[in-house]
């Protein structure tokens, strides 16, 4: 079944859609397109015209059927993971619009690390309140890659935590706040 398609943007717009793309999602999340169905609140048939016609469009077949129900092939696999990518992509347009209407409320996520979030970003956290009582900042601490995979994985808008370089990514833009001198401390009879 599969066959080679020369993509354009035109070509892809117009064969797959992303309402196509949250049922292929679905299906691979509930293992059968009768629950699906019922989660999505649209009949058996229309789902699986929907799959047919992505399977039709890209030339592969995306499910693998049996009488326990579906399976994502390694096509639907490929989709399905940037397929989640651009549903994210949308949040966080849709979140940036939200800011851009109204930059004075909304959410704010902040990683740090233990130490920092423990020290002195309470305070910090409390005179930004103060001065922007509507936005809502919540708190994600935990160690220093663990706080950097959560801005990877956009699930921070910024983080505060030591510069590790070798955690940074090219796409990230980093401002020091301040230089701290690590130093080790002992008695003075100490070897």
């Amino acid at each position: 079944m599969a066959k080679s398609v020369a993509w354009d943007e035109r070509h892809l717009s117009r064969r797959l859609k992303l309402r196509d793309l949250r049922v292929l999602l679905t299906v691979a999340r509930c293992g059968s397109m009768g629950k699906a169905a019922a989660e999505l609140a649209v009949s058996q048939p229309a789902i699986s015209k929907a799959i047919a016609d992505m399977e039709y469009a890209l030339g592969v077949r995306l499910l693998d059927r049996s009488p326990q129900g579906v399976e994502p092939t390694i096509y639907a696999r490929a989709l399905l993971d940037r397929g989640v990518v651009v549903f994210d992509e949308l949040k966080q347009a849709v979140r940036h619009i939200e800011f851009l209407a109204n930059p004075a409320e909304g959410e704010l996520r902040v990683g740090s690390t233990l130490a920092i979030g423990t020290a002195f970003f309470p305070a910090v956290v409390e005179r930004f309140s103060e001065q922007y009582p509507r936005i809502v900042v919540h708190v994600l601490a935990g160690d220093g890659a663990t706080i950097y995979r959560v801005l990877e994985e956009r699930k921070a808008d910024l983080v505060i935590a030591p510069i590790r370089a070798s955690i940074l990514k090219e796409h990230m833009q980093v401002d020091v706040l301040y230089d701290e001198s690590l130093v080790v401390v002992a008695g003075a009879q100490s070897p």
